[in-house]
């Protein structure tokens, strides 16, 4: 059973990760990372896979924006506030706004929508938002990969904690006892009158 998970994880692990990054993201990275470090995936063909996925996706809305434009934007009344947020960091600031999207969680998924509506040339989304997706897969899976070895090191001590632990609630309770005992003694029986 477990030779056959490893095969599945290792077969098909790279395609749902590039779909995990289709849809969500840090997620599907983070858990990517922790099938590598057990020799599951690798790190490279995880970070490989992200990249595809997140470029097809973001390109996908992107171009879903620019067929459907701004009267598609109009119908989504949860999306004016975030539509309207992009559209001002747009304005301030440009170019780093299409190459860390990524990054502006709650964002994320609106910006390509509102680029391709707005008239973005599909060349300069392509490049700004694919440099962007090299910046944030390499950031997500470097936690990962810190992230992973520091649960792998806790599990490793584990053991010795809850032995720690063992030891120090049963010197816990025969001090409690033993102090429970000692004030039974001091207090005087009670009189009898």
């Amino acid at each position: 059973m477990t030779e056959t998970l490893h095969h599945l994880i290792g077969q098909y692990g790279y395609i749902a990760v590039a779909i995990g990054c289709f849809f969500e993201g840090e997620t599907s990275i983070l858990i990517g990372v922790f099938a590598a470090l057990r020799d599951m995936l690798t790190v490279e063909g995880v970070a490989a896979a992200a990249i595809v996925g997140t470029v097809l996706g973001d390109n996908l809305f992107f171009h879903i924006g620019r067929r459907m434009g701004r009267p598609a934007l109009d119908r989504r009344p949860g999306w004016r506030a975030k539509t309207a947020r992009v559209e001002r960091l747009l304005e301030r600031y440009g170019a780093p706004v299409m190459i860390g999207f990524r990054f502006l969680y709650g964002l994320r998924y609106v910006t390509p929508f509102v680029l391709g509506s707005l008239g973005v040339s599909p060349w300069r989304f392509f490049l700004l938002a694919g440099l962007g997706t090299l910046l944030w897969v390499g950031t997500i899976t470097t936690i990962g990969v810190y992230l992973a070895d520091a649960v792998q090191k806790a599990l490793a001590h584990i053991q010795d904690v809850e032995q720690i632990l063992v030891v120090v609630v049963l010197a816990a309770a025969l001090i409690g006892y033993a102090v429970y005992r000692l004030r039974g003694r001091r207090t005087p029986p009670p009189s009898r009158g």
